[in-house]
């Protein structure tokens, strides 16, 4: 059982929605609690409204009371609030591995986390996760970098590393290649990827800290639960279909449409996790 915390996006490009979705596709049971409700679609965000922070506690208490959860991926926290809540409850189960993908703003420019809570994330729920995610705006966002090449993501991570963060991947996938960085406090690793669909990419970031949560609760190790992500989310854009005008949705579920290998060998398919 994997624990999601995020926004909920009716259009179900980003937010819960994808992250149950995610976590479906890698064979793990997704429960979640809601951050946020926005009014959105594939052309933008047109509201964000904030749910009560004490019912975010206890909707994340209750959850964690039944003791399944193998692993804990957070998105859009809305507020300071939010972030304050979240930090205890990490605090509170330190031994989880856990995801923070730092929601800050949406590509079509409104505000997913208001000042304070930006602050807050940025100087103490950075070290409360195992892995951040941002992306290039969100890493500059956190450390007051320009970060738009390798060279910019590297020293961002690093940044971000010197403030606490345990493990750092700066997501790029609106360079020339889809190129990420990890880091984890030893060193770097870059891993570049062809850029595809730009258009359909609705919902990555949500999508990739989703994937690696659901690998981490598997067993496998942070780096191979990165790699596998990043092979998850380009796979998922590639298979990506129109459902409006604006930037599509990635199709998370791609691997239900594809026929299955005949082989001498059962495949390998991990138990799952509940």
């Amino acid at each position: 059982m994997v624990l999601a915390v995020g926004g909920f996006d009716p259009s179900s490009g980003a937010g819960i929605t994808a992250d149950l979705k995610t976590l479906a596709a890698h064979n793990c049971y997704g429960v979640a609690a809601i951050t946020a409700l926005t009014v959105q679609n594939t052309q933008g965000v047109a509201a964000v409204h904030g749910v009560d922070a004490e019912l975010l506690r206890t909707s994340l208490a209750n959850l964690l009371a039944d003791g399944n959860v193998k692993a804990i991926k957070v998105g859009m926290l809305a507020s300071r609030a939010h972030a304050e809540v979240m930090h205890s409850i990490l605090e509170a189960n330190a031994g989880l591995p856990s995801v923070l993908d730092p929601v800050i703003r949406s590509t079509s420019g409104a505000a997913l986390l208001d000042e304070e809570g930006i602050i807050y994330l940025r100087e103490h729920l950075l070290s409360r996760v195992g892995l951040i995610t941002p992306n290039c705006d969100e890493a500059a966002a956190l450390t007051g970098m320009k970060v738009e090449n390798v060279e910019g993501m590297k020293a961002a991570a690093t940044r971000l590393a010197e403030r606490g963060a345990r493990a750092v991947v700066v997501t790029g996938g609106h360079l020339e290649k889809a190129t990420d960085v990890f880091f984890d406090g030893s060193g770097f690793e870059v891993f570049a990827g062809e850029r595809i669909k730009p258009d359909n990419t609705h919902g990555t970031g949500c999508t990739f800290a989703s994937a690696i949560a659901a690998n981490l609760a598997h067993g496998r190790s942070l780096r191979e639960a990165v790699v596998y992500a990043k092979a998850f989310v380009a796979e998922a854009i590639r298979k990506a279909y129109p459902i409006g005008p604006g930037r599509m949705p990635l199709n998370h579920l791609y691997r239900m449409q594809q026929s299955p290998r005949v082989t001498d060998h059962a495949p390998s398919v991990p138990e799952p996790v509940r």
